[in-house]
């Protein structure tokens, strides 16, 4: 699950961050008033607005760093004001780039659940459900990635940190992604994939795959070669399986399962296939991330 979720967020994050011209807190204050003002065909369940101080806290970020993100926002015309707080503009939303964008978040989405039903991992069991809304396929996609970030709040200092570290991760784990019996093997830390099963990433690829600068991923790579997240295999990298089968990460990695497994129920009450759940696609599966 912790090898999809870092594809899903990079798959993301490599659009979402051209997007906002490098911007990852706009990035994120941008998708958490997505989530909660996307339209429905009926707009039932959904705040209308969602206020500046309710983004900070529930990104645990200070206010005045959101307001000024929500201010620039609606500068920009991605979102709009209301009587209690912003939306996201509609007519943005449907704009050709945004609508795009968006379709990817939910193919991303869908090809998450896919693969995890593809390896095997029992789908939650739902009952009664709603008429299907691609709307919950997106929303299902940023709560995914913001419930890595609230339960990596204390391993990451920052999400810079922690996107790094996924997209590292997600470079790594592409032939284990790409076979089932071999994703279950090396399932959990009792057994380490080999050297050839790891394919390690140069730092100047995963800055091109996110369109960051390359001095800032330098720079913010510094931290994570020095705890023992990363380790350097001659000039290219390796997220560090010693580390990822740390007690603090695996705890770390069974809440995260916890919370994904309410959130695929979530989508299933929405009316999601979660057990053929390529039938959700809108544009079909999205391609990885490439790293050249």
């Amino acid at each position: 699950m912790t090898r999809l979720l870092a594809e899903l967020q990079t798959t993301v994050l490599a659009r979402a961050i051209r997007l906002f011209d490098g911007d990852l807190d706009r990035v994120t204050i941008f998708a958490v008033i997505t989530r909660d003002t996307y339209p429905f065909g009926t707009r039932e369940g959904l705040a209308p607005t969602v206020s500046p101080h309710s983004l900070a806290m529930s990104l645990s970020r200070p206010y005045e760093t959101v307001r000024r993100h929500v201010h620039a926002l609606v500068d920009a015309g991605w979102c709009e004001r209301g009587a209690d707080g912003v939306h996201a503009s509609h007519a943005e939303l449907r704009a050709p780039a945004l609508a795009e964008f968006l379709t990817l978040v939910h193919d991303a989405a869908v090809r998450f659940v896919a693969d995890m039903a593809r390896a095997g991992v029992p789908m939650p069991e739902v009952g009664t459900v709603r008429p299907y809304h691609h709307a919950a396929g997106v929303q299902a996609a940023i709560d995914l990635m913001l419930a890595v970030v609230d339960t990596n709040r204390r391993t990451h200092r920052d999400w810079l940190e922690l996107v790094l570290f996924s997209t590292i991760y997600a470079a790594n784990s592409r032939p284990l992604n790409a076979d089932r019996e071999l994703s279950w093997h090396y399932a959990d830390g009792r057994r380490e994939p080999p050297p050839s099963l790891r394919l390690p990433v140069r730092t100047s690829a995963v800055a091109r795959a996110l369109g960051l600068p390359e001095a800032t991923v330098r720079r913010r790579l510094v931290h994570l070669l020095a705890d023992g997240r990363v380790e350097r295999v001659g000039k290219k990298l390796l997220v560090s399986e010693a580390w990822l089968n740390r007690p603090e990460s695996i705890a770390t990695s069974v809440r995260s399962f916890s919370t994904v497994r309410l959130l695929l129920a979530r989508l299933g009450v929405n009316g999601f296939p979660l057990h053929d759940p390529a039938r959700a696609y809108l544009a079909g599966r999205p391609a990885p991330v490439a790293f050249d």
